[in-house]
């Protein structure tokens, strides 16, 4: 969920431009990115907005001519991708919230707490990874990770951290190993700064998050696995 709780350029997204953002929002929500193609159903998509499958296909097909999505496939079913444009356009649409506004956006997600695979201590004990840590988010992170698996509704959200800037965490080799990067994001959670990390390589799916902390917050907040928790991510 976005909350618009923000400050760069206004004026950065035209006339024009703006008649497209509502249909690219309705694919973003759909779970299109810039990632890779993702099948998308119009007659899903027309019952959504309330118009025909027809309509559809000629926005579809208006957005690709214009360059804000890459499409392929047929009638029926399409997969579409985000195009550097479309990415661009949302993040202009951020930046002219963020100024009309004055405030910031947060991103808010829901999930339970799950166990892990039990790494996070590890890696959080890794000098290359704490110092970044400590700079960058402002905290010196307790040795491992709350893992968090999302709620069906909230995935969507999580995967649009993905396209948009963090806090890069660079990846570093101790000369026997090589550590991938990590996209930082400061949150929330029961008051306590915290931060979000979405790791380059990782086995979890978009579902799970890991958090970190400078407490231990399995124990201060008396989370057990199936407990519910709230991330408020602050962009």
């Amino acid at each position: 969920m976005l909350h618009v709780d923000g400050q760069v350029n206004a004026g950065v997204v035209n006339y024009r431009e703006l008649k497209r953002i509502p249909y690219i929002l309705l694919l973003l929500q759909n779970g299109v990115n810039d990632h890779g193609f993702t099948r998308v159903n119009v007659s899903d998509l027309s019952r959504q907005i309330g118009t025909t499958p027809q309509n559809v296909s000629k926005i579809l097909k208006r957005l690709e001519r214009e360059g804000y999505v890459i499409r392929s496939g047929a009638k029926g079913e399409v997969s579409l991708m985000l195009s550097e444009r479309g990415s661009a356009l949302l993040r202009s649409l951020m930046d002219l919230m963020e100024s009309l506004l004055g405030r910031n956006i947060t991103i808010v997600l829901r999930g339970v707490v799950t166990t892990g695979l039990g790494e996070g201590g590890y890696y959080m004990s890794l000098e290359g990874y704490r110092r970044q840590f400590t700079s960058k988010l402002g905290f010196d992170p307790y040795p491992g990770t709350l893992n968090v698996r999302l709620l069906d509704q909230y995935v969507k959200y999580r995967l649009y951290l993905e396209r948009i800037p963090g806090i890069r965490i660079e990846g570093f080799s101790n000369g026997a190993r090589t550590y991938g990067g990590v996209k930082a994001f400061k949150c929330v959670i029961s008051g306590i700064q915290c931060g979000v990390l979405l790791v380059e390589r990782t086995s979890h799916g978009p579902e799970v998050i890991e958090v970190i902390a400078p407490v231990k917050l399995r124990d201060r907040l008396n989370l057990r696995d199936g407990d519910e928790v709230t991330i408020n991510i602050l962009l």
